[in-house]
């Protein structure tokens, strides 16, 4: 089969489309490898490292909020489509280009598919469709608070507008909380470990309570392929892990790992900063067999294994 992974040199992207390659499919890794929100380098790296695959993946470099070729991506069987623009709060800041990336691209990627020859269109949300607070499955209340979460729940409103419209075939993800290697250089538990690596002071916004059910990165693309032949038409799925840990359980988890006496300095909470993010995946547990296998002290310890190498 061939896959298309937009975002493919991004945090996820990467992973998936290194994991797609190995189970033996054929996939176009497409990118814009835009510099916004953190080091182009890191996004270039990750393009490098997909380059050193085998002959089953091809490379385009295309921004998605121009109009896509439908020749394109004419011949993939499967689309996951990952690429945006992340992070909550630089949304407030350029609320423009989220739009622009998350809502508009997804229609053009949309509008160039043909529902009639592609088997199915794979959304990548984010928990942050549920807003402050998420204890629950699929059916929770949906009230993002930031212009991120506004967006990513417009492009779920639009893949299910576009398939009400042709009938493309769809299914919608929405992970918690990635980490591991690779992890966005803006993302917390980089930076935490930044930090500690670093002996230096980690600022927290809030008191420290704020809650994740984490998700280890590789759990995550593992719930994604799972998807290509169990995921249910229309459907929703959490993807999360096993455990709550809440900000200062996650630093104490770090400086025990390196051996190292955390120096934390708590502040005001961010506009549009999630306080508890506790999903449910039974949904994805019961049509995807998701089954998360990294404790986070596992996960955190190959995530710092990587960043004492960068």
């Amino acid at each position: 089969m061939k896959i298309l992974v937009t975002g493919a040199a991004g945090f996820i992207g990467s992973h998936l489309t290194e994991t797609l390659v190995s189970n033996g499919h054929e996939v176009l890794a497409l990118d814009a490898l835009m510099p916004d929100l953190y080091p182009l380098e890191r996004k270039v790296a990750n393009w490098n490292r997909l380059q050193q695959l085998n002959e089953n993946v091809k490379f385009l470099v295309s921004d998605l909020r121009l109009p896509v070729n439908p020749l394109d991506i004419e011949d993939c069987d499967y689309i996951f489509h990952l690429a945006a623009m992340p992070g909550l709060s630089l949304s407030w800041e350029e609320t423009r280009l989220y739009i622009d990336c998350n809502v508009l691209a997804t229609a053009n990627l949309l509008k160039a598919c043909d529902p009639k020859s592609l088997k199915k269109f794979f959304y990548i949300s984010s928990s942050s469709v549920y807003g402050r607070r998420i204890a629950g499955d699929e059916s929770s209340p949906i009230s993002p608070i930031s212009p991120y979460g506004v967006t990513k729940l417009a492009a779920e409103s639009m893949v299910a507008a576009y398939s009400s419209s042709t009938g493309l075939k769809y299914s919608i993800f929405r992970p918690f909380s990635v980490y591991g290697p690779r992890q966005r250089d803006d993302m917390a538990f980089n930076i935490f470990i930044r930090k500690l690596l670093n002996n230096q002071e980690i600022q927290v916004f809030g008191d420290g309570s704020q809650s994740r059910t984490n998700t280890y990165v590789e759990d995550l693309v593992n719930g994604l392929i799972s998807g290509i032949n169990n995921a249910k038409n229309g459907e929703i799925y959490n993807l999360c892990g096993n455990e709550q840990f809440n900000v200062s359980q996650v630093i104490e988890t770090l400086g025990r790992i390196l051996n190292k006496t955390p120096k934390v300095i708590f502040g005001t909470e961010r506009l549009g900063d999630q306080h508890e993010t506790k999903g449910d995946s039974q949904n994805a547990r019961t049509h995807l067999g998701y089954s998360p296998q990294i404790s986070l002290e596992v996960g955190l310890t190959k995530q710092i294994e990587w960043q004492m190498t960068q």
